[in-house]
């Protein structure tokens, strides 16, 4: 069922770095999304199911570190979705939340280079577990790293609740992959003391896989429809803008260059449209029928999607 899931995820974010990458690195307020996507590629990449883990592990010194990686991307991946929903919900963060995050990367980091153990023959994270869930460093590795992207999962539903701009698959998402890494926690445990049964212990990570990537997945879904939206309004904007561009040329006037018009639509819109006012109150510059019905449609367009930061 993972690799399933996991392939799904793998083409969600794939489609989110493509249809964020026109506008996400000029435009600050859309690249955490963008952020958030390829963190969470790189950690699909580590499970092994597009990369061979034995690949992997060569490529990183053979001494287990895809693990520690697929780890470190899934955190910062969940940290840049929060930092997206802060953006979007215009909330900012806790105090010390940088502290805190920095914090748990170092906790579970050390904890892994305390394990012992020849940690590049694993080719999974089953397997890793299974053979060293007896180590106490195994166990604290493991479960610092669960409980920090669950608190961050947590932090964003409460930063989403407490916003006027709710959003129902966003809920949904980071409740399920609190859920599911709250089970995982105490599944590790119980593994680790060797208090739990077989049968226990599968449904248990079972139901850990099932909430876990299903939240991850919604969570995905929620940001590629922010992606498809926002992708529209760059491309509506942009045509409005190429158009007041070659009204601003016909009246003689340096154009604004095209790498600023692509690098930001809207603002150049918003500017334009001004100055092609001004044109006609302050010089009498006279517009045809169709560059009068451009700037009511581009004035229009502005009122119904004003300059805000959106994820």
């Amino acid at each position: 069922m993972m690799r399933e899931l996991a392939t799904m995820m793998l083409y969600l974010t794939g489609l989110i770095l493509v249809l964020r990458a026109p506008y996400a690195l000029g435009a600050r307020a859309s690249r955490p999304g963008w952020l958030a996507g390829t963190c969470g590629l790189i950690a699909i990449i580590c499970l092994g199911f597009v990369v061979p883990v034995p690949t992997l592990d060569a490529a990183m010194g053979s001494m287990g570190y895809w693990n520690l990686l697929g780890a470190t991307s899934t955190t910062l991946a969940f940290h840049f979705m929060y930092r997206a929903i802060l953006i979007h919900t215009s909330k900012a963060s806790p105090p010390y939340y940088g502290v805190f995050l920095g914090l748990g990367i170092v906790t579970y980091s050390v904890a892994f280079t305390m394990i012992s153990g020849e940690q590049n023959r694993f080719t999974s994270v089953e397997t890793f577990i299974a053979a060293l869930i007896g180590q106490p460093w195994t166990a604290i590795y493991l479960s610092a790293y669960l409980s920090l992207v669950a608190i961050i999962a947590a932090l964003s539903l409460g930063a989403i609740l407490s916003s006027s701009k709710r959003s129902k698959i966003f809920n949904a998402g980071f409740s399920l992959v609190v859920l599911g890494n709250t089970v995982d926690v105490i599944l590790l445990w119980m593994q680790h003391l060797n208090v739990v049964i077989a049968p226990l212990s599968t449904l248990l990570y079972s139901v850990y896989v099932a909430a876990f990537f299903s939240g991850a997945i919604l969570l995905c879904v929620g940001f590629l429809r922010g992606s498809v939206r926002s992708l529209r309004e760059y491309c509506t904007f942009l045509f409005y803008a190429l158009r007041l561009r070659r009204v601003l040329g016909r009246a003689g006037l340096d154009k604004r260059p095209l790498v600023d018009v692509a690098r930001e639509p809207k603002i150049a819109c918003y500017q334009m449209l001004i100055h092609v006012r001004d044109l006609v109150t302050l010089k009498g510059f006279a517009l045809n029928t169709p560059e009068l019905n451009l700037t009511h449609k581009a004035d229009a367009l502005l009122i119904d999607s004003p300059l805000k930061s959106s994820t």
